[in-house]
């Protein structure tokens, strides 16, 4: 399945989503933002990577102004943009950006799953193409601050992270994996995973999104 595919798969359940659910309810995986405000921030945020317009990723901004920007338009209208904003970057797809959409547009429709009560395929194809990037990056800042290389076991297959010979080991599902990558869970809930050596020293690489203070139960 195309990078393409599975990006366009994915807002469209979410459109289902919202559609069905309450725009207006709050995503704890997104203090401070609702339902509506998530799909702003994939819409926005799409035709941004389009232009080119990375301004404010590094500190949080880039996300902020997308959802500040359209917060008086209606969900109609975001949606209307969103798909707009997908025919305009459906290029990007096969460019390594296409695995950093995949990542975001899948983390968000868990995101607002969890916010809506209607959790869906943690098992399935979408997440797993969801970690690819998220991995590369764990994997490069592992050997970038020169520690120990993690074996990470998944229910489809087994994962070296840095370099040389593992030295703890990670079971967990791909989604638990996904969730952790991508700041949706708490130290204390990245500690109670499977690990069969103390994780401690992995922790911060593992978190690329920052460290979330309180546990989200999904």
């Amino acid at each position: 399945m195309s990078n393409a595919v599975t990006y366009d798969a994915a807002r469209r359940r979410i459109i289902g989503l919202v559609i069905a659910g309450d725009p207006g309810a709050a995503v704890d995986a997104c203090p401070g933002w609702t339902v509506k405000d998530v799909v702003a921030h994939l819409a926005g945020g799409l035709g941004d990577f389009a232009n080119r317009n990375l301004d404010g990723v590094d500190t949080g901004e880039w996300g902020e102004r997308q959802v500040r920007d359209r917060r008086s338009r209606t969900l109609g209208e975001v949606f209307a943009e969103w798909e707009r904003n997908f025919q305009v970057a459906e290029g990007l797809f096969d460019s390594p950006a296409g695995a950093v959409l995949i990542a975001e547009v899948v983390e968000h429709e868990h995101d607002i799953r969890t916010a809506l009560g209607r959790p869906g395929d943690r098992r399935g194809v979408s997440v797993r193409a969801a970690l690819t990037r998220p991995l590369q990056e764990v994997d490069q800042r592992l050997r970038a601050r020169q520690l120990p290389a993690l074996r990470v076991v998944l229910e489809h297959g087994d994962r070296i992270l840095g370099e040389g010979e593992p030295t703890a080991t990670l079971r967990t599902s791909a989604f638990e994996l996904l969730r952790v990558v991508g700041g949706r869970r708490s130290e204390s809930q990245i500690r109670s995973l499977d690990w069969d050596a103390d994780p401690t020293r992995w922790l911060a690489a593992l978190q690329l999104f920052g460290t979330r203070d309180t546990a989200l139960v999904e």
